[in-house]
């Protein structure tokens, strides 16, 4: 039988995203230079901005991607 505590805090979460969404204000911009992160940036851009209503832009630029915050 499993033995039930009701003295041990809950530790901190991690945040979710190994991005800056959430730090973004609008006009504010990041770069990814790893060149198999073009499709994981851009989904979890997606999935953020339908989360928490803002708006990303990706565009392929020198060096990698840069992700924008645009509303």
């Amino acid at each position: 039988m499993l033995q039930i505590d009701s003295t041990v805090p809950m530790p901190e979460s991690r945040p979710r995203s190994r991005y800056p969404f959430a730090e973004m204000t609008v006009g504010d911009s990041f770069l990814v230079t790893d060149p198999g992160a073009a499709k994981n940036v851009r989904s979890a851009a997606w999935m953020f901005s339908k989360r928490h209503s803002v708006r990303f832009s990706c565009r392929k630029v020198e060096g990698g991607w840069r992700v924008w915050r645009t509303a």
